[in-house]
């Protein structure tokens, strides 16, 4: 009934703020990852279909004919690890199992698990645990894909990293609210961290 409590224990999972800003990091982490492949693979997709071959090749010929043009959709995914969980009765009667793949829904759901044993609603860490992959891509979606520093979109250059910034960093006060968050491209987020270490110094 309750999987992430059985990660927690059997990973030594300690519930802190602590760990929780880890599993955050990790979780951003797998988020890029999930997008670059996702970029690579449409990439490819459209280079494809850019070819536009004769209806005739279409229809007959179509995997023969880019395989010797050299085109095809790389299998690539990304090997999570999926652990499986089982109980079984003192009688040996009854038994029950759960299988937990650890991508970037199972991150959210422990970020979130976690974040509601700890009372730091207003921390640091409180606030990066609210950063889910959700929040992240409606955030995306709401900025059109569009940095919102130099204006460059994935539609543009669609290998295009996008990360969700606090505008108001968490560090000097900020909340993970929808009004404090943007899109920026990977450069700009960069820049920006830079330049408020700058201030700090």
């Amino acid at each position: 009934m309750d999987p992430l409590k059985y990660v927690a224990k059997y990973f030594d999972i300690e519930v802190s703020e602590e760990n929780l800003e880890r599993i955050e990091s990790f979780g951003e982490n797998i988020s890029r990852l999930e997008n670059a492949v996702h970029n690579v693979k449409q990439r490819e997709i459209d280079a494809i279909a850019s070819i536009n071959p004769p209806m005739f090749i279409q229809t007959h010929f179509l995997p023969e004919f880019y395989s010797r043009l050299g085109f095809a959709v790389s299998n690539i995914d990304i090997p999570f690890p999926v652990y499986s969980f089982q109980y079984v009765s003192p009688g040996g009667n009854s038994s029950q199992q759960t299988d937990i793949e650890f991508n970037s829904e199972t991150i959210d759901a422990l970020t979130e698990w976690m974040s509601k044993r700890i009372k730091f609603q207003n921390s640091v860490a409180g606030q990066r645990a609210l950063m889910t992959k959700s929040l992240r891509d409606e955030i995306k979606e709401r900025d059109d894909h569009t940095c919102q520093n130099c204006g460059l979109s994935s539609y543009m250059e669609p290998n295009l990293l996008l990360e969700i910034d606090h505008i108001r960093p968490l560090s000097k006060g900020g909340m993970t609210t929808r009004e404090n968050l943007q899109t920026l491209c990977w450069r700009c987020n960069r820049t920006k961290a830079a330049k408020w270490i700058e201030i700090e110094e």
